[in-house]
């Protein structure tokens, strides 16, 4: 048996574990108190967090676009609200995919429409053509004036007849700025078109490079036979011929100017279009055609009457005694004969005046200061005695020609006396300044 103090002891020990075992659960449980007991404060919970969203799918290709029956313009850089191209590719694009026609003929049908819309401008440009036809004569008379005039150096004349050919062209009310109108629009229609189309091209737009057909089937190649090139040259030729384009026919044009048109550009545009993609060339034929076909139908004197334009007055045809290359050829040999104007040796004047004061300085040699002209220019003052010199020379030669050597002016003092007296004082001029003596320079 166990003595009293073990008994003691041994229960005295299970009380102070009961005891610790029971504030240990109460410490834990103080300290699992929440937030709302101490502070009286409700934690918000955490918002629900959303799912994950997914990728955006894939774009399109050009190609997946072009066969739902897209544009494809803005993704390819071909459209600007500000360009009138723009608006041209828009149009052929819808043509393309809402008629459902390969390329060559939107290009065509794009054409056509779009000159249809405009024809205005040829009946103005035929109207204009009819109102010159009936007074060529006149015209051409004051062309023919105005040309000797001009040989002549009489700047006064050619202002006088530039005065009453105005007076004449406003009495018959016809406005050369017709013309230039007419000039400015075909340029506009031509250049939206041509742009528009080229820079199709240039970005490989889609079905371009299978669109075309017979020989051409790639649209995005220059021709290979230079077929195309040959039709645009061709074509341009005979519109130019007929002047539909213009507002003048070539009956109306002077030697340099129809020489020009008529054999210069089209050799210039063959050489120029075999370069281009023929996708181009289908839209300069194409235009062409039409300009060719709409100097055709305004012949008919019922589509003239329809659109109110003039009969054309044909005039008597007279032979020429040379081809129109002899004419430009006299035209640049006389042009070359004309005498300097006063304007003309002003600037020349200057220009020498600026070569001598930016020249070495004079040498002190009388040689070399009595022939100013002798490499490099010496003084300006002796170039101007010169130029003078060869001004008057040639008034005289021509007052010579028309008068012979009594030509007297108003005065009764000739023109050789007069030269005579001049050159008497420039002579005395320069031994009064010393121009002639040595060690002395002229400035």
């Amino acid at each position: 048996m166990l003595s009293v103090p073990r008994v003691a002891l041994r229960r005295g020990a299970v009380a102070v574990e009961v005891a610790s075992r029971a504030a240990f659960y109460r410490t834990q449980q103080v300290r699992c108190i929440s937030a709302k007991d101490v502070f009286n404060y409700t934690a918000q919970t955490a918002p629900d967090i959303p799912a994950m969203p997914l990728p955006p799918p894939p774009a399109r290709s050009i190609e997946e676009m072009v066969e739902a029956g897209e544009s494809v313009l803005g993704e390819l850089g071909l459209l600007s609200w500000w360009k009138p191209s723009s608006y041209f590719r828009m149009a052929l694009e819808g043509i393309h995919m809402h008629a459902d026609i390969p390329w060559w003929a939107t290009i065509v049908s794009a054409t056509v429409a779009l000159r249809l819309a405009l024809i205005i401008v040829p009946i103005m440009s035929q109207r204009l053509v009819a109102k010159q036809s009936q007074y060529k004569k006149e015209l051409d008379d004051f062309r023919t004036r105005l040309e000797d005039a001009r040989k002549e150096g009489n700047n006064l004349l050619q202002q006088q007849i530039f005065l009453e050919q105005r007076d004449f062209l406003k009495s018959k009310d016809i406005r050369l700025g017709r013309q230039f109108f007419i000039l400015l629009a075909n340029g506009g229609v031509f250049a939206t078109q041509f742009f528009a189309i080229r820079k199709m091209v240039d970005v490989n737009y889609p079905g371009l490079s299978t669109g075309g057909t017979a020989w051409f089937t790639d649209l995005t190649v220059a021709d290979p036979y230079y077929a195309l090139p040959l039709i645009s040259a061709v074509t341009m030729g005979l519109v130019t011929r007929v002047g539909i384009e213009m507002g003048t026919s070539a009956d109306q044009m002077t030697p340099m100017m129809r020489l020009g048109m008529q054999y210069a550009l089209p050799v210039v545009i063959f050489a120029v279009s075999s370069q281009f993609a023929t996708g181009l060339c289908v839209y300069w034929c194409a235009s062409n055609l039409i300009s060719l076909i709409y100097a055709g139908a305004f012949r008919t004197q019922a589509i003239r009457k329809l659109f109110n334009i003039p009969p054309l007055v044909h005039q008597p045809r007279i032979k020429k005694s040379r081809s129109t290359i002899k004419e430009v050829m006299a035209s640049y040999k006389a042009n070359k004969s004309i005498p300097p104007t006063f304007a003309q040796l002003k600037e020349q004047d200057l220009q020498q005046f600026k070569k001598a004061g930016r020249g070495k300085p004079i040498s002190s040699n009388i040689n070399d200061r009595f022939f100013p002209y002798s490499p490099p220019v010496r003084s300006s003052f002796l170039i101007r005695l010169i130029n003078t010199a060869y001004f008057l020379e040639s008034v005289v030669k021509f007052q010579k020609k028309d008068h012979g050597d009594s030509y007297c002016n108003d005065s009764g003092f000739s023109i050789r006396e007069m030269l005579e007296e001049i050159f008497g004082k420039v002579l005395f001029t320069l031994l009064i300044s010393g121009c002639l003596k040595d060690g002395n320079s002229v400035h």
